[in-house]
């Protein structure tokens, strides 16, 4: 039995499931301490803000706030883009795009870039135009307006102070809707007829109009609808159906018509 006592002298005893808070050199570790902030592994490079289409979503969002026409390269430059980075003729291409969604105008004269509103309506002079030369009466947003177009509330009033144009409002004064007016089509009234027009009292009291009203012989709209009770409608006798060419003659006697022995 000598050979189980070396075995046993040389077991390495297991690890404890349960944490220690003992290192293996017998040494005791410190809590850290309560509150402490935790902190984790961090990648060195995460990469954000560097892809192609973020760096469009950046380039609309500056093209909007600056509101003028700017070269390639101070877009680059506000991006951060290297002229060796292979992003440059990307962003070009996208810039150029003739897609229905891109809001970036390029003018290819002088290949300068400016954002592209879903109205290009900047001003009271290109809004007139725009009204006159569609060719439905259908009114503008002002939302789609205010696009590009920032101080679009302003002028709007300013427009229709001189009956250029019919603004919708909402409850709080806030203009919605425009549509074109043309004042010449605003007639004066004659002031007698504007005169003898108010001297005609209307009563106060609803119901007295409606009796006024009926009494010289107009029906109002809200007149319950009258119902006909003369009763059940009669129904029409069906006439007789006349006999077309018979075939079968040597049946005459059985296909004898009777309907006009009916009471």
């Amino acid at each position: 039995m000598s050979f189980l006592k070396a075995n046993s002298a040389a077991r390495v005893n297991a690890p404890s499931p349960t944490p220690s808070n003992t290192s293996a050199s017998g040494a005791k570790r410190k809590r850290p301490a309560e509150g402490a902030a935790v902190v984790y592994s961090q990648p060195q490079d995460a990469g954000t803000g560097e892809h192609v289409y973020t760096r469009l979503t950046y380039t609309i969002d500056y093209l909007r706030e600056t509101k003028k026409w700017m070269t390639f390269d101070e877009i680059m430059n506000y991006l951060g883009v290297e002229p060796q980075n292979a992003q440059r003729p990307q962003l070009r291409v996208l810039y150029q795009s003739d897609s229905a969604g891109n809001r970036i105008a390029w003018d290819a004269t002088n290949d300068k870039y400016r954002y592209k509103p879903k109205l290009d309506i900047r001003n009271p002079a290109q809004l007139k135009g725009y009204l006159q030369n569609q060719k439905s009466a259908q009114g503008l947003s002002i939302k789609d307006l205010k696009d590009g177009w920032a101080s679009v509330a302003d002028d709007i009033k300013a427009m229709e102070d001189k009956k250029e144009v019919l603004v919708k409002r909402a409850k709080d004064g806030v203009a919605k809707t425009v549509w074109d007016n043309d004042p010449s089509l605003v007639l004066t009234m004659d002031p007698e007829f504007l005169n003898e027009w108010h001297k005609i009292a209307i009563p106060a009291n609803p119901d007295e109009l409606r009796t006024t009203l009926m009494n010289i012989g107009l029906h109002a709209a809200t007149a319950p609808r009258q119902i006909n009770n003369g009763g059940p409608k009669q129904k029409k006798k069906r006439a007789p159906r006349q006999g077309g060419k018979q075939t079968n003659t040597h049946m005459a006697h059985i296909l004898k018509d009777f309907s006009g022995m009916r009471k």
